[in-house]
């Protein structure tokens, strides 16, 4: 039986439904896909690209068949005063709902999967952090994880949305051990390498303990236990090595660090993956990129990968893995 996979459009501001209709149609026969907005935007997006793609309007996820077309799920939202390329606070409303619809139909095992266009941390507002930390608190699960798979090696965050100075105080020995055996649990049989947090790695503690204190104990605890995790190892080499096959997996431990290489190194390659839910999600890596919305400018390619991946996670029954 095909994979039931749902997209969100995101912020309707942005470029997320013109990626959509560009990636999606060679992708038509090979899962189910049912795709979260409002009819006014849509329509609105097809006609400016021109789109000859086959769609169909259904009110729930029981309405979908095998037949190769783009179901979509209308929900009503009046989106007729949003511009596209503009930071707008209806625009924000919308893109929560389609996400907390899709997370909803995720949760009752009526979708399998969840691919989730770019939103705007900014329109949204509030105490909102990120897709990811939304959709594990509709989830209610405590551990998950941020991670990025690029066709040669995966990177996880220990910390995210946070300014740096907070996140050196979130790093202590016990989450690093706990991060480190999550990643083994949800990537089995992979090479985990722990990225250092200080220049050298501290260089024996001359510029900085961090990684002798916290890191390195966190990770000779995991390796004892059978883990396949070294480290902590230079981070300004540590990359290459991975994209160069000696790793499979990085752990960062903030934002920046891992996110910088694995974008230069597999600029729209690079998948969002949420460890940790109880469903598939995957994303592309880029963000609503409002200069260029309503152009047809848009390149798709890490769209169309955010797609594939999810296919081939919730076809192999993986569970955001």
């Amino acid at each position: 039986m095909q994979a039931t996979i749902g997209i969100t459009a995101g912020d309707p501001a942005g470029i997320g439904l013109e990626v959509v209709l560009k990636s999606i149609p060679p992708l038509l026969q090979s899962a189910r896909w049912i795709l979260f907005t409002d009819r006014e935007i849509f329509e609105r997006n097809a006609a400016r690209l021109q789109s000859p793609l086959q769609v169909r309007w259904v009110d729930c996820s029981a309405e979908l068949s095998d037949d190769p077309v783009l179901f979509l799920r209308d929900l009503r939202g009046d989106t007729s005063s949003v511009q596209w390329g503009k930071l707008q606070t209806q625009a924000g409303r919308r893109a929560i709902e389609y996400l907390q619809a899709a997370g909803a139909e995720a949760l009752g095992r009526r979708i399998d999967a969840i691919v989730t266009a770019p939103v705007s941390k900014e329109a949204i507002g509030g105490d909102f952090h990120g897709q990811t930390d939304y959709l594990a608190e509709q989830a209610r699960v405590q551990e998950y994880a941020m991670a990025f798979f690029s066709p040669t090696f995966k990177v996880v965050l220990a910390t995210v949305h946070m300014p740096l100075r907070e996140a050196l105080v979130q790093i202590t020995k016990d989450r690093y051990v706990r991060l480190i055996r999550f990643v083994n649990a949800h990537l089995p049989s992979q090479r985990i390498a722990v990225a250092a947090i200080n220049p050298h790695a501290g260089e024996g503690g001359m510029f900085g303990r961090e990684d002798l204190d916290i890191l390195a104990p966190a990770v000779q605890q995991c390796a004892s236990e059978g883990i396949s995790v070294s480290g902590p190892h230079s981070a300004d080499s540590l990359y290459f090595r991975a994209h160069s096959g000696e790793f499979d997996v990085v752990i960062a431990p903030f934002h920046d660090q891992g996110l910088i290489p694995v974008k230069l190194i597999a600029h729209g390659l690079s998948t969002n993956v949420t460890l940790g839910l109880p469903y598939v999600r995957t994303s592309p890596d880029h963000g609503t990129a409002f200069a260029i919305a309503g152009r047809g400018e848009a390149d798709s390619t890490g769209m169309k990968r955010a797609l594939e991946l999810a296919m081939e996670l919730a076809t192999k029954g993986t569970k955001s893995t």
